[in-house]
């Protein structure tokens, strides 16, 4: 009898961890996010090309966590993380008379992007997350 007991908490204990395992997710950058809106915080993703910086307001960095629905795949958390912490990078630069970020990075723990393509990003069966850093700046205009 006990040792039954034992093997079913075993069994629950190694059940629990193999469900919280997070993965490590390079995914493809949205398109959305990839082209620029002239009404809005430009974004530039790693070394994209823009215009001359004409004053830098520091670095900027936002951590986000999408908790995952049942229904919800790991890069449909991933994708909703990611638009968190554009938006929240995007916020804040508005919030400083910026109207670009540039050099713009992701990351979960200590895996980084800085492709203009893709992103990282940490998903599990709970959850997203990710951190969004980039140089909050005012391009020159034409």
């Amino acid at each position: 009898m006990k040792t039954k007991m034992m093997l079913g908490l075993v069994a629950a204990v190694l059940l629990t961890q193999a469900g919280c395992t997070t993965k490590i997710q390079s995914l493809p950058l949205p398109a959305a996010l990839q082209s620029q809106n002239a009404q809005d915080v430009a974004l530039y993703f790693g070394e994209q090309r823009h215009a001359p910086v004409r004053q830098t307001l520091g670095s900027k960095e936002f951590a986000v966590r999408v908790p995952r629905q049942p229904q919800d795949s790991r890069e449909f958390t991933c994708n909703l993380a990611l638009a968190k912490g554009v938006q929240q990078l995007r916020d804040f630069a508005r919030e400083q008379h910026a109207n670009a970020v540039i050099n713009v990075t992701t990351r979960f723990q200590h895996n980084e992007s800085t492709s203009p393509n893709e992103f990282k990003c940490g998903a599990s069966l709970n959850g997203s997350t990710l951190a969004v850093r980039g140089d909050i700046v005012t391009l020159e205009t034409q």
